[in-house]
């Protein structure tokens, strides 16, 4: 049920090999098929792609999340280029989860930042244009000029869940936090859409990275007798969240609730949250995990949905409409 004109032609959508599930979850919410690709892997290892179906003058969308291993980006990469040599009228690359992006800075000597060399990788699938949910450096989307780009956020998603769960707790028991300093203005925004007033930050040394100094943490604001809503763009070994759940615990907070977009759970994350003093893990879909693997005896995961969020984007950038109104 498509309201208005097609601007760019008819719809087809398809999604790698690790996004199949969000892939075919969007396409549910668009009323049409997910795109058929063939994706073989050679005996050793090398990928193979063949679109199954005609794409010539369709507006061709391509679901890939990027994170580790390499193999998901020259998916993306095949199939973009795929349907480029099959005259698709024009092709989005959708990355829910923009891997590599926490490298965005030259650091330490002898380094790089990997961050810039990914977009010029994703560059080489020749996509008209991209579409980011939360990537964790706004600054290094400039690594995609001279493509066009949208952003959208998983907040919109994030504050109508929350506002639901805490309705009935009084807005002056409650705290938005930080866990680090970085995430300040990301800590404000979400403070502000939840109307509330106040919002704390979380300070730390880092040894190396995913590592947290003992007793280093350090809060900036009033925890104690609040309630927490800790959020982030990425949940990985879940060490820094576990470590700032412990110090809030310590000062005296209350039930402690966590969101964040993507959720890597790599490591021991699992086991780390379950021996955690939070109550709440809230990410969404953008990386998709068997269910298994998110089962916990203690702790509620929360997975919200992105794929309505992105099939209304779908929907908006085929009739030539602006994403604004998705933002919140």
């Amino acid at each position: 049920n498509m309201k208005g004109s097609q601007m760019y032609g008819k719809i087809i959508v398809f999604a790698t090999t690790a996004s199949q599930p969000l892939g075919v979850a969007i396409c549910e919410k668009l009323s049409i098929p997910l795109g058929q690709a063939r994706v073989r892997t050679f005996s050793d290892g090398e990928i193979d792609i063949q679109l199954e179906e005609n794409v010539r003058d369709a507006d061709v969308f391509i679901i890939s999340e990027t994170s580790p291993p390499a193999d998901k980006v020259f998916e993306a990469c095949f199939l973009s280029r795929a349907a480029r040599s099959s005259s698709a009228r024009r092709i989005t690359m959708i990355i829910p989860y923009l891997g590599y992006d926490r490298q965005d800075r030259k650091d330490r000597p002898r380094t790089q930042i990997s961050a810039e060399f990914m977009a010029q990788v994703l560059k080489l699938g020749y996509p008209d244009r991209f579409l980011f949910l939360d990537v964790h450096s706004e600054p290094t989307l400039g690594y995609f000029n001279p493509l066009v780009f949208d952003h959208l956020y998983g907040s919109i998603d994030a504050v109508d869940y929350l506002k639901k769960k805490l309705a009935d707790v009084p807005p002056n028991e409650i705290v938005v936090a930080s866990p680090d300093k970085g995430g300040g203005p990301r800590a404000e925004a979400y403070a502000k859409r939840l109307g509330l007033t106040d919002y704390v930050l979380f300070t730390k040394s880092r040894p190396e990275p995913n590592q947290v100094a003992e007793a280093s943490v350090k809060i900036i604001g009033d925890v104690k007798d609040k309630n927490i809503i800790f959020v982030d763009d990425i949940i990985d070994t879940a060490n820094t969240i576990v470590a700032d759940a412990k110090a809030a615990h310590q000062e005296g907070a209350k039930d402690i609730y966590v969101f964040a977009t993507h959720g890597l759970f790599s490591d021991q994350a699992l086991e780390r949250l379950e021996a955690s003093q939070i109550k709440e893990v809230i990410v969404t879909d953008t990386i998709s995990h068997e269910p298994y693997r998110l089962a916990t005896k203690r702790i509620k995961i929360t997975v919200l949905s992105i794929a309505p969020l992105l099939a209304t984007a779908i929907r908006h950038l085929n009739q030539g409409e602006g994403l604004s109104s998705l933002i919140k």
